[in-house]
């Protein structure tokens, strides 16, 4: 049975409230407000939806992913520095997601309480000092420390950008502008490998490692990204000033409107009801998996093409080749970029076609197979290797995809801890993904 309209509820809510009654008791929205609804170009309220929440979404996403996978690019220089271990590098590597797993459904509580703004703008200068405090590591402890912070920190972000959109886009139109913020995981590569080249060649100036200037710059801008989003992020539809007031209205209606139709569908609202549905946990399991995947291809990337380049080009005098690092961060852009193509094809194609299981499911089975085939392609073929890399990208195209199920059997505040208990489980393959790599190559190299 539908509440009514409570005290405390925002302008959304309360118009949400009071739709919905109307829906479910006549069936339909009233004259006056159906007129007020045909009055307005939804084609143009999407765009101006794009504009404004999408490129600010994808360039939280770029700086998310470029500070939490930076350390892959560093790497090469840290470990030497500091002395560490492919060992500690992994559990360092995998420690993040320790701290990012245990935050995240906390967080987005939190967030639909006191709204996206606020609470996105704290968790991104949060992660902004700490991402930059990496440049004074000296040793393994405060290595696995600022990792375990960095994940905490950043936890919120990717389930509270999920819900924030949920509140503007329905469940059919989601799919394809998460992939637009998605896509950012993937580019992040692509920016982060020139950059992080050019700033691992500062090295020694200023008595800084290029790797201590590769935490220093890119941590900065995130601070100032987050004092941005605080200011100039739509809280809601109702709040939106780049609408005008009949677009307001048709968006706070349509939303009404699904919501209406899901809760007399029976979709979950409670936050336990989310836990307790079997889909959470079965979209859950898929993404752990796809993480998994994801995740070593990230941190061990730029270690895999050196070792490539390295170890299977030699010299004319019978010496291997030792790869400048800035060259092996350009090669690095190469894979991501191909993974950020093939999620807005594939995201695109779905949302025409109305077809999800075999977008999700065919690049999954490319993708595995071609890292499968790695162990033995690196060992014949540098060339097929790197093929066998791209391919292997191919686990970013169901992102969007992916995330798009959610909405459409959970809503509201089961909305929120569904999609930030499947994040959560999925990112512990941040976990396992490097650590694997890490430990089966400490492993080849007692055996060799």
């Amino acid at each position: 049975m539908l509440k009514p309209v409570r005290k405390g509820l925002t302008e959304d809510e309360a118009v949400s409230d009071e739709t919905e009654k109307l829906i479910k008791t006549t069936g339909h929205l009233p004259h006056s407000k159906a007129e007020e609804t045909n009055a307005v170009d939804q084609k143009v309220i999407l765009a101006k939806l794009n504009s404004h929440l999408l490129w600010k979404f994808f360039a939280l996403t770029v700086l998310c992913y470029i500070d939490r996978t930076n350390l892959a690019f560093a790497a090469i220089q840290l470990n030497k520095n500091l002395g560490f271990t492919e060992h500690i590098y992994g559990v360092g590597a995998s420690i993040f997601f320790v701290g990012y797993s245990i935050c995240q459904i906390p967080s987005n509580l939190i967030l639909v309480k006191v709204g996206a703004p606020l609470w996105l703008s704290v968790l991104i200068v949060s992660w902004g000092v700490v991402a930059t405090a990496f440049a004074a590591i000296n040793g393994k402890w405060m290595f696995y420390i600022l990792r375990l912070l960095l994940g905490a920190t950043e936890s919120g972000t990717f389930p509270g950008m999920w819900y924030h959109l949920s509140t503007f886009y329905t469940d059919k139109e989601i799919g394809v502008a998460y992939s637009y913020v998605s896509a950012g995981t993937a580019l992040s590569q692509v920016i982060g490998a020139p950059l992080a080249a050019g700033l691992l060649a500062l090295d020694g100036w200023l008595g800084l490692a290029g790797w201590q200037w590769l935490f220093i710059v890119e941590g900065i801008p995130t601070v100032l990204m987050g004092l941005y989003t605080k200011v100039n992020l739509a809280e809601s539809p109702a709040k939106a000033s780049f609408l005008t007031p009949a677009e307001k209205t048709w968006l706070q209606q349509r939303h009404a409107e699904s919501k209406a139709n899901k809760t007399m569908a029976g979709v979950e609202v409670s936050a336990w009801g989310a836990v307790r549905n079997w889909r959470t946990w079965y979209l859950a399991l898929i993404n752990l998996c796809d993480s998994t995947v994801k995740y070593a291809i990230i941190y061990w990337c730029p270690l895999i093409i050196y070792h490539m380049v390295g170890e299977n080009m030699p010299h004319a005098t019978g010496e291997a080749v030792v790869p400048h690092d800035a060259v092996v961060a350009l090669l690095t852009a190469l894979p991501f970029g191909f993974a950020a193509v093939f999620m807005l094809v594939n995201a695109r194609h779905s949302a025409a076609t109305g077809e999800r299981r075999w977008h999700v499911t065919i690049p999954l089975a490319i993708s595995s197979l071609a890292l499968a085939s790695m162990s033995h392609t690196m060992a014949h073929s540098p060339f097929l290797a790197f093929i066998s890399l791209l391919a292997a990208t191919l686990a970013w195209a169901p992102n969007g995809i992916m995330y798009s199920y959610p909405a459409t059997f959970l809503q509201g505040a089961a909305a929120a801890t569904g999609v930030a208990l499947i994040n959560s489980i999925a990112n512990i393959g941040g976990m396992i993904g490097p650590y694997l790599i890490g430990g089966h190559a400490a492993l080849s190299a007692l055996l060799m």
